[in-house]
C-alpha cells in the first residue's frame, strides 16, 4: 500500500504561480520562483516556516529558477534566459524562441553536464507544437523534443543516464535515454505514467531514484517509482500544487492561486508546504555558464 503523509502550511504570503523550488545549498536558501508577476524568490528554513524571504523582480514572466556554478541564479524569462550575479545584477540573453507566437519558456532544470534544459508554453492554448530545448553555456541551442503540448517538469535520474519530462495536459510523464554525448532524437520517448489522479507539473527525482510529481488541482504530490508504480503521496491543503524541491529529507511543495476566483480558493491556496519524507533528493545540477554582467540587451 502506497505511503501517505501530510504536508503543512510553511508560507504566510500567498502566490499567484509559483513554482521551480530546490534549495541552494551553498546560500542556504530555498530558491523558487513566482512565474507571472516575474519574481525570483529566496527563503530561509526555520524549522517548519519560510522566513526572510526576499526577491529580485525580472520584469517579465519567470518559468524557472536554476543555481549556477560561479554562485550566481540562471532564469527562464519569458523569451530568454536572465542570469542573477552573487551581487545581484540581472542581465539578459537574446530572444532563443524563433517563434513569433505568442509563448514563453516554463519549467526546466540543470543536467549533470552544467546545461540547462528548458520547454516551452502556448499563451493561447495547447497546441501540440511545444518543444524541449538544451542549452549550453556557450549559447548554442539544440532541441530535444517536439510535438509537447504543455511542457513541465524536467527531472534526471541519480546516474544521469535517464532524462524524465512531463506533458501536462496529455498526463503523461516520459522517459528517454540521456548522457554527455548528443541526444538521440530517433530514439522514442517511453511513457512512464499515463494514469495520474490529476495535472502532472513539476517533479524531482530522489536519491533513490523515484520521482515525485506535483498533482495540479489534484492537493497532492505523487511518488512514483521508475516503472510508473504509485508508492507514496503527499496531501496537502492547497488545490493546485504545481512543484517539488527537497531540503535533507524534507519536500517543500509549492502551490498557486492562479485560475481561482475568490470565491473558490482554500485559505492555504499559493502557500508553500514541508513534508517529512524520509528521503533526500538528487542535489540540483549547477549551470557551468557565467552569470556574471557583460552585455544586456533587453
Amino acid at each position: 500500500m502506497a505511503q501517505e503523509l501530510r504536508g503543512i502550511e510553511a508560507t504566510t504570503e500567498r502566490y499567484d504561480l509559483a513554482e521551480g523550488v530546490l534549495f541552494d545549498d551553498r546560500a542556504g536558501l530555498v530558491r523558487f520562483v513566482d512565474i507571472r508577476e516575474g519574481r525570483v524568490l529566496s527563503a530561509r528554513l526555520d524549522g517548519d516556516r519560510l522566513v526572510d524571504t526576499s526577491e529580485v523582480r525580472v520584469r517579465e514572466t519567470v518559468g524557472a529558477v536554476a543555481l549556477a556554478d560561479d554562485g550566481g541564479l540562471l532564469v527562464a524569462a519569458a523569451r530568454r534566459l536572465a542570469t542573477i550575479s552573487p551581487d545581484g545584477d540581472l542581465s539578459f540573453g537574446p530572444d532563443l524562441l524563433t517563434d513569433e507566437r505568442p509563448m514563453r519558456f516554463n519549467d526546466g532544470g540543470v543536467d549533470p553536464q552544467g546545461r540547462f534544459v528548458v520547454g516551452t508554453l502556448s499563451l493561447s492554448g495547447p497546441v501540440g507544437t511545444e518543444t524541449l530545448m538544451r542549452i549550453s553555456a556557450d549559447g548554442s541551442v539544440e532541441t530535444l523534443r517536439e510535438g509537447i503540448q504543455l511542457s513541465n517538469g524536467v527531472g534526471w535520474s541519480p546516474d544521469g543516464a535517464t532524462i524524465y519530462h512531463v506533458d501536462t495536459p496529455t498526463k503523461t510523464l516520459s522517459s528517454h535515454s540521456y548522457g554527455p554525448g548528443g541526444f538521440d532524437r530517433d530514439e522514442p520517448w517511453v511513457p512512464v505514467v499515463t494514469d495520474f489522479p490529476a495535472f502532472p507539473d513539476g517533479l524531482r527525482v530522489d536519491a533513490d531514484g523515484m520521482l515525485w510529481v506535483a498533482q495540479f488541482s489534484g492537493s497532492c504530490v505523487v511518488r512514483y517509482a521508475p516503472d510508473g508504480r504509485e508508492i507514496g503521496r503527499v496531501l496537502v491543503d492547497a488545490q493546485q500544487p504545481t512543484c517539488v524541491g527537497f531540503v535533507g529529507d524534507r519536500l517543500v511543495i509549492t502551490s498557486a492561486i492562479e485560475h481561482l476566483s475568490p470565491e473558490e480558493r482554500l485559505p492555504a491556496d499559493g502557500a508553500l508546504f514541508l513534508a517529512d519524507v524520509g528521503v533526500a533528493g538528487v542535489p540540483p545540477h549547477r549551470w557551468s555558464g557565467s552569470t556574471r554582467p557583460t552585455k544586456e540587451t533587453s
